[in-house]
C-alpha cells in the first residue's frame, strides 16, 4: 500500500493534484471518490471566517424626486459576548478555641504545619488571641478548606478545637 502510494505521488502529473486514499475498501490506490486532494489533508490554519451576513432592500420613488431605484444594503449587528455573573463562595472564618491544656508548641506546630499561608510568629499571635479571648482567628476560607483544616486539627492527638462561623457574622 504504501510502495502503491509513493508510485502515484511521484508520477501523478501537478496539475491535476494528488489525490491521496482516505479509506479506500481495496489496497489499490487510485482516485476514486475514497480519494481526497493532498492539499485538503494537510492545509493548517484556522477555519475561515464566515462572511458577514448582508440584508439588501431596494427603494423606489414615486415621482418625486429622480424615479429610479436604489439599493440599501445593511450589514448585521455583531453579537455580543453574554456576560455571566459569577457569585463568589461564601467564606468561613475558622477559630481557634482556647483552652487552658493546650501546649503552645502542639498547636502552633500543628497549625504551621497545615495552614498554607500561616507561619510561626503568626501561629503564636493566633495562640495567645485564643487563650486570652476565647477565640484566635486562624484564617478565613471557602467551606471546603475551613472544613478540612478543622477536621485536620481535631485529629491530632491531644485534641485542638476549632469553630467555623460565616464571614460577615460576629466571632
Amino acid at each position: 500500500m504504501l510502495f502503491n502510494l509513493i508510485l502515484l505521488l511521484a508520477f501523478a502529473p501537478v496539475h491535476y493534484g494528488f489525490m491521496v486514499p482516505v479509506h479506500a475498501p481495496t489496497g489499490f490506490v487510485r482516485a476514486t471518490k475514497f480519494c481526497k486532494p493532498i492539499t485538503t489533508l494537510f492545509m493548517a490554519g484556522a477555519p475561515a471566517q464566515a462572511p458577514a451576513k448582508v440584508k439588501q432592500a431596494q427603494k423606489t420613488s414615486d415621482g418625486g424626486g429622480k424615479g429610479g431605484t436604489e439599493q440599501v444594503t445593511k450589514t448585521a449587528d455583531p453579537k455580543t459576548r453574554v456576560e455571566v455573573e459569577v457569585e463568589e463562595a461564601p467564606r468561613f472564618k475558622l477559630l481557634l478555641i482556647g483552652d487552658e491544656e493546650y501546649s503552645e508548641e502542639h498547636v502552633v506546630e500543628r497549625m504551621v504545619d497545615l495552614v498554607d499561608d500561616l507561619d510561626k510568629k503568626q501561629g503564636v499571635e493566633v495562640y495567645y488571641a485564643a487563650q486570652k479571648a476565647g477565640k484566635g482567628l486562624i484564617g478565613v476560607f471557602v467551606l471546603e478548606m475551613a472544613e478540612f483544616y478543622a477536621e485536620q486539627l481535631a485529629r491530632s492527638e491531644p485534641m485542638i478545637f476549632t469553630d467555623l462561623v460565616k464571614e460577615g457574622k460576629a466571632q
